[in-house]
């Protein structure tokens, strides 16, 4: 009884107070408060307690209206540079989306400017350019608070709203062309389907582990030390022979250059055709594979890492033109040799089986479950029935007739 007290009694304070601030307004006789008049009603009552919440709305109000255009800001910032750059300098025919009626390029905002997209296409060796950003949702702190809370005392409850980052997914399309009079080599799809069927990744050690977390094809890789770039990274391949691909399609000395600028930025730049979440069967392995290099960052806030990943895009376009280029040229030899290829699609077959053996085993517990919710609704019909004690009754003579049986063999 004394707890209960305890426990209501801060809140009856609380409505005590709150009854005391309009007491000597609300004790006057009705017909005394009628004969005052509407004026000094509204000078005799006390607004304390509507203005206090008045001001919560506004202060709520002004949060949602700071956090929306804070969010805005840096994406406007962030696809007002990537596509000036992306039209610019690396001569892409279509920059983001347009409006009906305007010239304007823009970005797709979603989630309450929680999520923004855009995009690129229309040029040679690569089929498009993807532009994702992600930012808190400073729109709601009291959610993001809530939200964070939740995943720091239950993880597996954690939404993925943790961090901010920006990612752009480059795709390549298996086509070269020397000059706008060339021809285009037919053999594209083959070139995408043979050609780009390795794992090949520099990721930042400061969010190693996390990044073979998260994505699936990065759980596949071998983590190796290497001399040959910043201290900061390490090689995530499928084969330690990977790891020379940057190397062999860009300047070494730019290369390790631009990673040591963006060591406090970049997190990984990885070129793979296997999806980003581990697929239940092989069915979602071979509907989700797709030739891509994705470039994970933090979100740019300044002109430097504005700059910085634009020229890490530029990088990759680097990269997937040189060897699109000699893979349709064939003026010199492929780093990507037959034998790694071989090796690479003989890894995948390996993972597809555990994936394979993984989804049967899933099948049968699953089935295996099923057959016991059956049984338990077989018993509770047979126990309202009344057959349930017949039969466990049936079961137990029958047990016990083996049971002598056994016993006789013996003797």
């Amino acid at each position: 009884m004394n707890q209960t007290n305890g426990t209501a009694s801060p809140l009856s304070v609380v409505l005590e107070y709150m009854n005391s601030l309009n007491r000597n307004y609300t004790s006057l006789p009705a017909e005394e408060r009628v004969a005052m008049g509407f004026v000094r009603r509204v000078q005799s009552y006390n607004w304390t307690l509507e203005l206090v919440f008045v001001g919560i709305v506004v202060f709520m109000i002004g949060l949602y209206k700071y956090g929306t255009s804070a969010n805005v800001s840096r994406a406007n910032k962030l696809f007002d540079s990537v596509h000036a750059f992306l039209r610019d300098e690396l001569s892409f025919s279509r920059v983001g989306f347009t409006v009906p009626g305007s010239k304007d390029i823009i970005y797709m905002d979603q989630h309450l400017h929680t999520w923004m997209t855009s995009f690129a296409t229309g040029r040679s060796c690569i089929d498009c350019i993807n532009v994702n950003l992600h930012l808190f949702p400073r729109n709601n702190p009291l959610s993001m608070f809530l939200e964070n809370v939740v995943g720091w005392y239950f993880p597996i409850l954690a939404f993925d709203i943790d961090n901010e980052f920006c990612e752009v997914i480059v795709r390549p399309n298996g086509v070269y062309v020397a000059s706008e009079a060339a021809n285009v080599n037919s053999n594209a799809k083959e070139l995408l389907t043979g050609s780009f069927k390795f794992i090949a990744s520099i990721v930042n050690k400061r969010v190693m582990n996390q990044s073979r977390h998260d994505n699936y094809y990065l759980a596949l890789t071998h983590t190796t030390d290497s001399d040959e770039i910043p201290e900061e990274y390490v090689y995530m391949c499928e084969m330690n022979q990977l790891s020379g691909f940057f190397g062999a399609y860009s300047k070494q000395g730019a290369l390790n250059e631009l990673l040591k600028q963006a060591s406090d930025f970049l997190d990984f730049i990885s070129f793979t055709d296997l999806p980003g979440e581990k697929p239940e069967n092989v069915s979602v392995w071979n509907a989700t594979r797709l030739q891509r290099c994705v470039i994970r960052t933090k979100v740019p806030t300044s002109k430097r890492d504005l700059d910085l990943l634009n020229r890490i895009i530029a990088l990759v376009v680097e990269i997937y033109d040189n060897y699109t280029r000699v893979l349709v040229q064939k003026s010199e030899p492929a780093f990507i040799t037959a034998d790694m290829l071989k090796k690479t699609g003989n890894l995948r077959t390996i993972e597809q089986e555990k994936i394979a053996k993984a989804a049967r085993e899933a099948a049968l517990a699953a089935e295996k479950e099923n057959q016991k919710d059956i049984e338990r609704e077989k018993r509770r019909n047979l126990k309202k029935s009344g057959e349930l004690e017949k039969l466990d009754k049936k079961m137990k003579e029958k047990r016990e007739r083996r049971q002598r049986n056994k016993q006789k063999v013996r003797m």
